[in-house]
């Protein structure tokens, strides 16, 4: 770990506080008002010295600002009575006495806004602005002729600072502005990694992938400063389980240690303690996982730092954690066609771990088959390898039992039978009617229904069966009756023994006058007229009926004659 001494020389903004000298660029400044551009323009040359940031006004009658980023705001409660101290640049200053009389510093905090003018307005050369972080030395609540702020208001604005705006234009036409050298006197830094190394960013901290539930929760550069007494640090496991601790090797001189539950820490100043004795603690920190199968990702440990000022900090460790996985014991599964989606991570043998992918991918995106959509096969559960940290995969085999068939929907002939049979490999099975033959004759149109068992599932499939006329319908019209009421062909039809759907017959005597009709072959001629006897002698009949042949509707017609004798 280094020494606390070289801190400045390593990293020369821990000296000043929060700052930007823009000597490698705009270090995330914006721009707030009819500025051309959102982002503060980094420039290279020009600075007081080096780089600088600029902003070139867009002239549509506001006033823009350059906007601190976020390292100059939060709890900056120890600036009070210190200086926020810039070098500004105007590309031109005519006409700045039409522009006065607006803040050129803008503090938010707490609900409250600070203002401040200074005595005199930027040049063309670079000038340097020392402005007191103090209610008596000029600043005003909301506007330059608003009331002076108390120290409570303002000791709260730097305590929950929001944002910090300096003005960047200075007259009413077109304009360009400059800004250097920004330093708010906040004499407190925290960055669990202070190189950056580890690849996090904004104090935070972020592990190599561990292939073991251990870490470590800070770089051994980490830095802790502070110009304010520190009260304590909480560090705590977010969103932890049962089975996850924090533990710290040993307890620092000066440090108390409370634990009010596995998942925290805190260190607390047991009278005296420096910022240097909470930093001796930080690499004695370590986090456990003592689950039989961790699960493999991320851990976010998050310490939250207080002084007299209350919360001044928040930093996080991300620890990968990528232990041995445990994907189970191989397995295999019979389904049954039609049967309802199911977790194939249920079938899994010797307690899996959750978390992994399948392959093939499913229809249902996760570990849901459904044997409408998901083939049948072998499906890898895996946990990939995570850099040198090793996987694991167990295999399912999954065998989908097709149903039985029955043969397809037919159509016969009425004088012909259908012979239906079980098919093979089906046992136990029971027709529709109670039967349990191995073949049915069908003689009858109708639906015909097989339930049966096919090894370890129990399917049903069904036979429609239709039935049509496959010869023309021989009908039977005598040629001859004698209707005496003896009781021996009195009366007179024609016979149609088929399904039929209309039926128009009609007798005519030889003048061509209607004198008999029906519209069922059912119904017969008695052999009189309008209720009297028919003269005896030869008639003439007509027949239309409408029937079904090879099952399509057909119109019939025929005709002859028929003799009354009596």
């Amino acid at each position: 770990m280094r020494s606390s001494i070289l801190l400045p020389l390593i990293f020369p903004w821990l000296a000043t506080g929060q700052s930007s000298t823009f000597d490698s660029g705009n270090e995330g400044w914006t721009t707030f008002g009819d500025a051309t551009s959102p982002n503060a323009t980094w420039v290279a040359n020009g600075g007081n010295p080096g780089g600088f940031i600029r902003a070139t006004d867009l002239s549509t009658g506001g006033t823009w600002h350059f906007v601190a980023p976020s390292r100059f705001t939060g709890n900056k409660c120890d600036a009070y009575g210190n200086y926020l101290r810039y070098d500004q640049i105007t590309s031109d200053t005519t006409n700045e006495d039409l522009y006065g009389d607006l803040p050129d510093v803008v503090l938010f905090g707490a609900g409250l806004v600070l203002v401040y003018e200074n005595d005199e307005n930027p040049n063309l050369t670079w000038t340097h602005y020392d402005v007191l972080l103090r209610e008596d030395a000029g600043w005003r609540l909301n506007s330059i002729t608003g009331a002076v702020p108390t120290e409570a208001q303002f000791r709260a604005v730097l305590a929950d600072l929001d944002g910090l705006r300096i003005r960047g234009e200075y007259r009413p036409f077109d304009d360009v502005g400059g800004l250097d050298n920004v330093v708010l006197e906040s004499s407190f830094g925290f960055d669990l990694d202070g190189d950056d190394s580890s690849g996090a960013s904004n104090g935070d901290f972020r592990s190599d992938t561990l292939c073991v539930p251990s870490g470590a929760v800070a770089d051994l550069d980490a830095v802790l400063f502070s110009e304010k007494p520190i009260d304590s640090i909480v560090i705590r496991i977010q969103n932890a389980t049962v089975e996850e601790y924090m533990e710290l090797d040993a307890i620092p001189a000066g440090l108390d240690v409370y634990a009010p539950d596995v998942h925290t820490i805190v260190l607390r100043n047991a009278g005296g303690a420096t910022a240097q004795d909470f930093l001796l603690a930080l690499p004695l920190l370590h986090y456990n996982d003592l689950s039989a199968f961790p699960a493999r990702g991320q851990r976010l440990i998050e310490f939250r730092v207080f002084t007299e000022c209350g919360e001044i900090a928040v930093r996080y460790a991300r620890l990968l954690l990528y232990p041995k996985p445990h994907a189970g014991g191989d397995a295999d599964t019979l389904v049954c066609a039609g049967s309802p989606p199911f977790d194939l991570f249920a079938l899994l043998k010797d307690s899996p771990q959750t978390g992994g992918m399948w392959y093939p991918q499913l229809s249902s995106g996760n570990g849901i088959f459904d044997a409408a959509k998901d083939p049948s096969g072998t499906y890898a559960y895996f946990f990939p390898n995570a850099g040198e940290c090793p996987g694991d995969t167990a295999f399912l085999t999954v065998r989908i039992e097709k149903p039985f068939q029955l043969r397809p929907d037919t159509t016969i002939c009425y004088e012909d039978t259908l012979i239906a049979s079980v098919p093979p490999g089906v046992t136990e099975w029971q027709w529709n009617d109670g039967s349990r033959s191995s073949e049915i004759s069908i003689a009858l149109p109708g639906t015909y229904i097989l339930k049966g068992e096919l090894n370890e599932c129990i399917f049903t499939d069904s036979l429609q069966v239709g039935f049509y006329t496959c010869e023309e319908c021989p009908y039977y019209a005598p040629n001859v009756f004698s209707p005496n009421d003896d009781g021996v062909n009195d009366i007179w039809q024609v016979y149609l023994p088929c399904n039929w759907i209309q039926f128009n017959l009609r007798v005519y005597d030889r003048w061509g006058g209607l004198v008999f009709s029906a519209d069922d072959p059912e119904n017969g001629w008695d052999g009189s007229i309008r209720g009297r006897e028919a003269v005896p002698g030869v008639y003439v009949w007509s027949l239309e009926w409408t029937g079904e042949l090879l099952g399509e509707r057909r119109v019939f017609r025929a005709e002859g004659d028929v003799s009354i004798v009596r």
